[in-house]
Parts: C-alpha cells; sequence; structure tokens
C-alpha cells in the first residue's frame, strides 16, 4: 500500500509520469526535522533537504515536537523507500499483521529547504517567519509551504507576514498557505486570508480510519470537519481543498524530535492540506518549465492552473472554494498552457481568476468579468451558471442521552449515547449533520460519527478539545449521500482519527442532533453559453446583485463543457446599511453556531460605509441567549480598533447578559469592519442563535451645562471650577463611564509599561517582551529597542494586529513606529526576536532596553475627574456604573496652574470601561469642547 491515500485522490499518480517536482527547491516553514531521516535521502545517496536553518535562536540542534516538519516534508518529498506495518506503527487498532504501507511524497523530485520558525515550546513569532519568507526569496525557493497561521482582529493586510508573502509573490514564488483546523464557520486564518497566496482546506481520505476501526469501507472526498472555511473579513473564500484527514507521515524517534513516537506518524488536518497543493505546486512549475523552454510560471498562471483544473465535489462554496485538487489536470494544462491550437493531452478550463469577491449595497448590481481559456486542440462550447445551496430535501431532529460510557472495541473512543438512525432521502446532493449540547469546557469532548447505509465510515466531526477554547457544537457535511438509513454515533472522542481514544468526561445529560438535506439552487446570475476554440480564450461578463440582507451569501459559477468543468468561488457581501441621520436607525441579523474550539469558534464580518460629517456612530447588539458569549470589535478604515464590548454586564462586568453596545467618537469616513467573534461555547440549547443589531448615527450624548465654552469664561488660577457632566446611558446594556479630558493640542509623551516604568529590559531568549499603556488619541507610536546584539522588534495592540515590525538600523539600535489617524488605545506588546539565520550553533543571549514615545492629544493636568485617570497607569480610576436607561452624574473639577490671560481650550471625552478594563476602554461616546481664560 502507497501512503498518503491522497496521492491517488487527487490523480498525483498519473501526475507523477510528467513530473515529480526535479530542479523546483520547496521552503517549508515549519519546525525542526531530522535531515538524515531515510525517506528524505534519495537512491543515489543525496539528499532531498538541500538547506536546514533557524530563526528563533535556538540552533537547529535544539529539540522541537517535530511533527509538523516531518509531516510536511513528506506530504511534499518523502521517497518511498521503506516498508512500514501500519500493525507497528498504530497499535491498539484493528490493522492485521502484515499491513504494509511505503510513502511517497507529491513531488519526490523536489528539493526542500526545511526552516526552522517555532521553538522548543512549539511557539513562534512574526519576525521570525518573516525572516524565513525573505531567506526562502532570497534562495531561489520556487513555493514556499506555510501550514501556519493565526486569527486576527482586525485581519490587516498591512501586517508583516501578509506583506513579507505578497512581496514573495511579486518576485515570482508561489506562496501556499492552510486556511486553519477551526471549522467552516468563518475562521480562516492568516495568511491565508491574504489574496496574494493559494489558501488550502482539508477533504477527507478515510481509507486508513476505516481500516483501523474495523469498517468495512469509507466514503473519501468530504470536506473534513476541521477545515476553516467561509468568508474571511476580507471578503475572501478558500481557494481548493485537498486530503487532510488523514495519511502517514515520516517521523524520527529521538530527543530532538519529541513528537515521534515510531518511525511513522499520522498526519492530518490543512497542515497536510497545504505542502500536498505545493508539492502539486513545483509539479505544475516543472511541467511548465518542460514544455515552455525552462521558463518557469508566474504565481498568478500557477494558481489559475491549480484552482482552474480542481474537481467539484458538490460541497458548499465557501467550505471547498474551486474544488479538490487534481494534479494530473494542473500538469496537463500546464503543459498544454499557451501552445497555439491547444493540446490532445489537455481538457482543461483554466479561469482567469482564482475567485471573485463582491460587495455593495443590498439591491445593487456589481459587474465583473471572467476570462475562460481552453487549453485542449478542441474546440468546446463552453455554459456559466450558478449554484448555492439551497432548499431543504429533508430535515430531521433527536434528542439523545449521554449516560456512562460503552465500551470501546476499535480505539475509535467509547460511545457516549446509544447511536442512532435517521432516513436519508433521494436526490439529496447535500446531508448536513449537526450536534449540540449544554457542556462545559470541562465536562469533556465529544464528536459525531456517520455510518452510510452499508456500515462506510462518511464522517468524523471534530472538537480541539485544547486550552485555548471550548467546543459544545458539532457540524460535518456529505456530497451526494446514498439514500437510506444511516447510522450517528455520539463518541467520547475529538475526532483526531487513529490516534490514542481520550478519556470520558464528566457530562451527562442531553444531546440534540439535527440532520437535514439540501438541494443547490442558481444564484441569480444569468446563465451564458459560448463557444471557446482549441487554444482559445472567450471572456464572459458577469453580473452580481447584492441580496437584501447584510452579510456574506457566497456561491460558485460552474463553467462546464462536455468534458470539463471549472469552478470560481464567488464572495458575496452585503454591507449593512448606515443611516443618513440621528432620527433614524438601520438593523440586521446575524447566526451563531459555534465551532470546532481551536483558536476561535466563529467570527462574522460585516461592512459599514460611514460617511463623512457624522458626530458618532453606535452599533446596538442583542444576542438570543445571554448564555453564549460574543465579543464585538469595531475596526476604523485605517485598521484600528476604535471600539469593543461583550456581553457581559454588572458592576464587575461578569454577569451574562444580551446586550452589548459599541460606539465610535468623531467616526473617519470610509469603510468600517463590524466583527462578531465566538471565543468560547455556545449555550448548547439551541444549534443556531440569532444576533439582532442597531444601527445609528449623532446619537451619542452628554450634558454638561457648567462646561466653559468661551474664552471670555474667566475662571481663576489656582481656584476650582466643577463641573457636572451627566451622560444617558441610551443603549440596552448597563454601562461604565468615565471623563477623558485633553487640550486641543497634540504632544509626544513617554509611554509608561503596564507596570509603571519608563522603560523595559528584556532578554532574549527567556524573556522578550513588555507590555506598555497608551492612550487613546494617539497618532503615533515609536519604540525603541537598544540592544547588545541585532534584534527585530515587534509592536501590536493587544490582539496582536495590527503589528509594527522594526529592522535593526545602522545604528545599533531597532525602531518599530505605528502610525494611524488614530491608533488603539490600551495594551500595546513589544517583543525582541534575533536576527537570522542560524545553524547548528543558537544565537547569542542578548539584552535590550525598550522605550516609548507617543504622538497624542495632551492630557488637561489642571481637570480633574471624579472618575480618576485612566490612561495614567500608575493613578487609581473610577469608573461610574450606569444601568440601561440610566444617567450617569460625574463631576470634573478645573484647577487652573496657568499664567493669568492664558486660554485653556480642550476636549471632554466621555468613554466607556467595560469586562476588559485592563487591556483597553471600549467605547468614546462625545467630546464636548471647553474653553476658558486664566484669571
Amino acid at each position: 500500500m502507497i501512503e498518503p491515500q491522497a496521492l491517488t485522490l487527487t490523480h498525483t499518480d498519473a501526475a507523477q509520469q510528467v513530473a515529480t517536482g526535479k530542479g523546483v527547491a520547496v521552503a517549508v516553514i515549519s519546525d525542526g526535522i531530522d535531515v538524515a531521516n531515510p525517506e528524505f535521502v534519495r537512491p543515489d545517496g543525496s539528499s532531498v533537504i538541500t538547506d536546514y536553518k533557524d530563526f528563533t535562536g535556538e540552533g537547529t540542534n535544539d529539540a522541537t515536537d517535530a511533527e509538523e516538519a516531518f509531516g510536511d516534508a513528506s506530504s511534499i518529498a518523502a521517497q518511498g523507500r521503506q516498508t512500514y506495518d501500519l500493525s507497528d506503527q498504530l497499535p491498539g487498532f484493528t490493522f492485521p499483521k502484515g499491513c504494509d504501507f511505503q510513502m511517497r511524497g507529491f513531488a519526490p523530485g523536489a528539493d526542500l529547504m526545511m526552516l526552522k520558525v517555532f521553538d522548543h515550546d512549539g511557539g513562534g513569532f512574526t519576525s521570525t517567519v518573516v525572516q524565513a519568507i525573505q531567506y526562502a526569496v532570497e534562495h531561489h525557493a520556487a513555493v514556499i509551504n506555510e501550514s501556519l497561521g493565526s486569527n486576527l482582529y482586525p485581519d490587516s493586510a498591512t501586517d508583516p507576514f501578509r506583506l513579507a508573502d505578497a512581496a514573495a509573490v511579486a518576485a515570482g514564488v508561489t506562496v501556499v498557505a492552510s486556511t486553519g483546523d477551526s471549522g467552516p464557520t468563518g475562521t480562516i486564518g492568516s495568511p491565508a486570508s491574504d489574496p496574494s497566496v493559494i489558501s488550502v482546506g482539508a477533504t477527507t481520505a478515510y481509507r486508513l480510519p476505516a481500516l483501523g476501526y474495523g469498517y468495512p469501507g469509507a466514503i473519501d472526498n468530504n470536506i473534513a470537519a476541521l477545515s476553516s472555511g467561509g468568508t474571511t473579513a476580507g471578503n475572501r473564500l478558500v481557494d481548493l481543498a485537498a486530503p487532510g484527514m488523514v495519511g502517514m507521515a515520516a517521523c524520527t524517534v529521538g530527543p530532538l524530535w519529541t513528537g515521534c513516537q515510531h518511525a511513522t506518524e499520522v498526519f492530518g488536518g490543512t497542515s497536510q492540506s497545504a505542502p500536498f497543493v505545493s508539492g502539486a505546486a513545483a509539479l505544475v512549475i516543472q511541467a511548465y518549465m518542460q514544455t515552455h523552454s525552462g521558463a518557469r510560471p508566474t504565481p498568478e498562471l500557477v494558481r489559475r492552473l491549480l484552482t482552474g483544473t480542481a474537481t467539484d465535489l458538490g460541497a458548499p462554496t465557501d467550505e471547498q472554494g474551486a474544488g479538490l485538487l487534481d494534479s494530473a489536470g494542473a500538469v496537463q494544462a500546464a503543459s498544454a498552457w499557451a501552445v497555439p491550437g491547444g493540446s490532445a493531452h489537455s481538457t482543461g478550463l483554466v479561469l482567469s481568476t482564482d475567485q471573485l469577491s463582491v460587495s455593495g449595497r443590498a439591491g445593487e448590481v456589481e459587474h465583473s468579468s471572467v476570462a475562460v481559456t481552453n487549453t485542449s486542440n478542441r474546440p468546446q462550447t463552453v455554459t456559466m451558471s450558478s449554484s448555492a445551496v439551497g432548499t431543504q430535501t429533508f430535515d430531521t431532529e433527536q434528542t439523545t442521552t449521554v449516560a456512562a460510557p460503552l465500551p470501546d472495541t476499535t480505539g475509535e473512543g467509547q460511545l457516549a449515547a446509544a447511536p442512532v438512525t435517521f432516513t436519508v432521502p433521494g436526490n439529496t446532493p447535500l446531508l448536513d449533520a449537526d450536534m449540540t449540547w449544554p457542556g462545559a469546557q470541562n465536562t469533556g469532548v465529544l464528536a459525531l460519527a456517520l455510518v452510510d447505509p452499508h456500515g462506510r465510515l462518511a464522517q468524523i466531526s471534530y472538537d480541539f478539545g485544547g486550552a485555548q477554547s471550548a467546543a459544545n457544537y458539532q457540524h460535518v457535511d456529505v456530497v451526494q449521500p446514498e439514500a437510506g438509513t444511516w447510522t450517528a454515533k455520539v463518541l467520547w472522542s475529538n475526532g483526531v482519527t487513529l490516534a490514542q481514544p481520550i478519556q470520558p468526561g464528566s457530562y451527562r445529560g442531553p444531546v440534540r442532533l439535527r440532520f437535514s438535506g439540501h438541494r443547490y439552487a442558481a444564484a441569480d446570475v444569468a446563465p451564458q453559453t459560448r463557444p471557446v476554440p482549441a487554444g482559445g480564450t472567450v471572456v464572459f461578463p458577469v453580473t452580481v446583485a447584492l441580496p437584501a440582507q447584510a452579510g456574506d451569501t457566497p456561491f460558485s459559477l460552474r463553467f462546464t463543457s462536455g468534458s470539463d468543468t471549472a469552478l470560481l468561488p464567488v464572495a458575496r457581501r452585503t454591507l449593512v446599511a448606515v443611516p443618513s441621520a440621528s432620527a433614524r436607525s438601520t438593523t440586521f441579523t446575524a447566526t451563531v453556531t459555534g465551532g470546532t474550539g481551536r483558536s476561535v469558534n466563529q467570527v462574522l464580518a460585516y461592512y459599514l460605509d460611514v460617511a463623512a460629517g457624522h458626530r458618532s456612530l453606535t452599533i446596538d447588539l442583542a444576542a438570543q441567549n445571554p448564555g453564549t458569549q460574543l465579543v464585538y470589535y469595531l475596526v476604523s478604515p485605517e485598521q484600528q480598533i476604535l471600539a469593543r464590548d461583550t456581553n457581559l454586564a454588572g458592576p464587575k462586568s461578569d454577569t451574562p447578559s444580551q446586550y452589548a453596545s459599541l460606539t465610535v467618537n468623531d467616526p473617519a469616513p470610509g469603510r468600517w469592519t463590524l466583527y462578531v467573534t465566538l471565543p468560547g461555547l455556545i449555550s448548547g440549547t439551541d444549534f443556531n442563535e440569532q444576533l439582532a443589531g442597531t444601527v445609528h448615527v449623532d446619537t451619542a450624548t452628554a450634558a454638561a451645562p457648567g462646561l466653559p465654552n468661551s474664552p471670555t469664561i474667566v475662571i481663576s488660577k489656582g481656584s476650582n471650577k466643577v463641573v457636572s457632566v451627566a451622560v444617558p446611558n441610551l443603549g440596552p446594556a448597563d454601562r461604565q463611564y468615565f471623563l477623558d479630558p485633553r487640550l486641543d493640542s497634540m504632544s509626544t509623551v513617554p509611554v509608561m509599561t503596564t507596570s509603571g516604568a519608563a522603560s523595559a529590559d528584556v532578554t532574549l531568549p527567556s524573556a522578550p517582551g513588555a507590555g506598555w499603556w497608551v492612550p487613546s488619541h494617539t497618532s503615533e507610536l515609536r519604540a525603541t529597542a537598544s540592544a547588545g546584539a541585532p534584534v527585530n522588534l515587534e509592536l501590536s495592540p493587544w490582539t496582536a494586529s495590527p503589528l509594527v515590525l522594526g529592522v535593526p538600523g545602522p545604528s545599533g539600535t531597532t525602531v518599530a513606529t505605528a502610525k494611524a489617524g488614530q491608533l488603539a488605545g490600551g495594551f500595546w506588546g513589544t517583543t525582541i526576536t534575533p536576527v537570522g539565520a542560524y545553524g547548528t550553533t543558537p544565537a547569542p543571549s542578548t539584552t535590550a532596553k525598550i522605550t516609548m514615545t507617543a504622538l497624542t492629544q495632551t492630557t488637561d493636568p489642571d481637570a480633574h475627574p471624579s472618575t480618576g485617570s485612566y490612561w495614567d497607569i500608575t493613578a487609581d480610576w473610577n469608573p461610574v456604573y450606569v444601568a440601561a436607561g440610566g444617567t450617569a452624574h460625574i463631576d470634573l473639577t478645573i484647577t487652573p496652574t496657568a499664567a493669568p490671560g492664558t486660554v485653556v481650550r480642550g476636549i471632554l471625552y466621555v468613554d466607556e470601561a467595560g469586562a476588559q478594563e485592563d487591556v483597553s476602554n471600549e467605547s468614546e461616546l462625545i467630546g464636548l469642547p471647553y474653553t476658558y481664560t486664566v484669571g
């Protein structure tokens, strides 16, 4: 048996008859690896891994988990020279003795450049990855594989990671990134969210789990439950999918590779899918070069060849993108590309783009076009149609009860409840299965397995079950399910197949199951049919209507001929309407489900176009269930979080509530983004929960009748003038208010650390980070690191985005500068990292002193709120709590100290604090100008 099964599912075994990736260098950004592993040594004794560098500073001889690097490298270029027995490699399952296998990568002829960016604890930094990308470009990699990423708020195009990838693509390097393992609920991470990279989701390859668990067979080529999908904040979708659940990879048992327990490992997730596509990209590049006089295809063409020839699985657009990787089709199309009259060896239709991104107001119509190239030597009649998930074929719900666990005889996991059955009718193109229960983070991890009418394993859900988050909602889908009686099993399992079974948890009680079928329907795009000559290109105009409901409604364009189909994903986002005046409001709704419990459970993003001249923008939010905590962020056109809230209430912001509210004072004109995020559990009582939003402009208010408003008003030096400020709480949630008096000038001031110090001493490698307290109304931050050795310096707000990267300058210091019309206030962090690359010798230890200054609106030293000084980290402060519908009364005492005759002008800001007051303020309601003359 040849592993991975993905070789046959993607027709890569056929593609390798044309190309093996020979002469193509693939850079793999990961952790540590054993260069001498037999799977990375060619028959002639030469090494597959031609370069191995470290960027963490620990050196290549430091221990790491290494499972990722081995998996990536094996997926791309394992040589298949060793024979293994599954019963030895995976003890505890039902594999018979003598079940032998070999492993072969997608591009066994490629050269690998292994670039270590994760340290012995599995941690890594953006600056470390950026250096690795730059090294790969400088050392002539043709492909970079990135099986890594993170979910950032906001997901900014200025992130150094994304900028480095874009620069690599501009330099002619194809970059491939995994979407993540957080499920299909809007969780695609960065850098896969960037339009310059090829983003890859995961499909199922269940040959091994079926054998190991004793099933009579398996159904493959469904979207893996863990595969991150949905629409990104930037209105993008996954590009294509490749097998990611599961296959075998090489491993070396030894002290430097702590994750390796045997000579092989089970490898999966989108971390596997991405290197499969990277390997396929190497095949495409070699095939193209063989037929184009050694010229290398551009990254943009490589992407189009891979996505244009992918196989439509019949899965939802925001899960599969263009479909399942077809390496043979891509290689044939690469060989035939730009051949006059086309090629007899290719039938592929290649599109001019990998996807469309459309956004606009409800009811608007957006116009675009797609060019279709026929790479065959035969004319083809091509029809463009559209497809989206449509009406249901059936919908049934059942409730089962988790009681004492039932025995497990296969290693799949103990049954948490007795299996249930349901019937799938004929003509059901898509089967959806959902499971939810009111479990808590520490009550155990459940997974849902589906078995078809023939007893074959069809799907297993995924629950990360880690410390990052938790999940009590599971979802899987099956394309073209066979009609008949299906079985659903609720298991004490995290869905990681062929891993050691987990222990049953303590949860006992109901589990709700829902099974439904869906048809596909057209997506309001007029179909067209056009002849495309052999080797020729024809342009199809595309008109896309924006639905009435705000939010994301993706669909696919299908380009079909008698011999081929090419899918084009279309990300379609209707903007949330913003009222034009305070007397009006607009509304929108959102649906919250849940996720896998890894990094984040769900992310929804909404666009709002705000016109100039508004003095405030407010979004009130009402969740269906207080037991589901949601976190909201309102992001400016410059990608700065200027308001945040969560549905926690009470004087200590620890009481679950339905309500939250975001307000921005004096919003900049342009496109704002609202993030709705589910960081943890849902209530577990419903399969989905509704969220209602209401948008207001110019409604935030506060009254301060005694606030001086003219230079004719005189306040004597040294005297006290007390002004009472009334702040009505007009929103649905209780609030905590404080005052923030500023002068009408900007000044450069030192920024204090969160411990109140003027500087921070940090060291490499043990303690490279420091925290800082940055006031609102800051337009520039400048962090400076002076170290005994060259260091990189990262600077970012508390959400880690947008991050700014400083590199060593000629003076020996490193400076990182963040600029915007208004930067996010609150906690900012700095981190130093070593300047690589390194071999076996680690980076020297070094100490750095970091200081920071802010160009900020000057705090008025003579105005003293009764709520204290929030932005002075060393001072006391005490916000005023007000229930919804109430009014806060806060005193401001003005005690002038300037020389008589001085005219003082300032703005009294009214701000909100809340659940994360030690991280940032939540909103700013209004700014009340004041003016007086010192007497």
